[in-house]
């Protein structure tokens, strides 16, 4: 089920991020920029998702440049040992994998990978509000539905909130 809107590609769009990106990543926390309010995506297929159905116009990338570390706990005869090591490529490519497949389930084309991607925020709004109005839009959905079969609503609901 491919994307068949007559909008652009918003992962060829993109403009570049207004500003110097925050160092840590919290999909909560509103980053005020000269061009208005933005959030950043998560490496999630679902953010993606919303990223992509939201207006094309307010996608923006810059490339990631932060070194990421994923955490392991070993557990042995003298206990559990919690590390840190850096995330390796194969480590980003199973996250950018899991995205993508997800992407492609809903019909959507697949996000370019090495960048961190922001949304600008509907004025007055925040990543709160775009949640609840999107599950408020496929609380009606059947529980087994196909994530493809929610698109319609999130795109509607979310052209909705960024129409103001």
């Amino acid at each position: 089920m491919a994307d068949t809107s007559a909008a652009p590609n918003a992962w060829d769009t993109a403009q570049p991020f207004p500003g110097p990106p925050p160092e840590t990543s919290d999909r909560y926390r509103a980053i005020d920029t000269p061009n208005g309010r933005y959030w950043e995506l998560s490496e999630s297929g679902w953010d993606a998702m919303l990223g992509y159905l939201a207006a094309p116009a307010t996608l923006a990338r810059c490339r990631e440049t932060r070194q990421h570390h994923v955490e392991v706990t070993v557990s042995d005869s003298t206990g559990e040992h919690t590390f840190h090591p850096p995330r390796t490529a194969n480590d980003q490519a199973i996250i950018d994998e899991a995205a993508n497949s997800y992407l492609r389930d809903v019909g959507l084309p697949e996000r370019p990978t090495g960048h961190r991607w922001f949304q600008r925020l509907p004025n007055g709004l925040t990543v709160r509000d775009i949640d609840e109005a999107v599950y408020a839009a496929i609380m009606h959905l059947h529980p087994g539905h196909h994530p493809a079969e929610a698109v319609p609503a999130i795109r509607t609901a979310l052209a909705r909130l960024y129409a103001v």
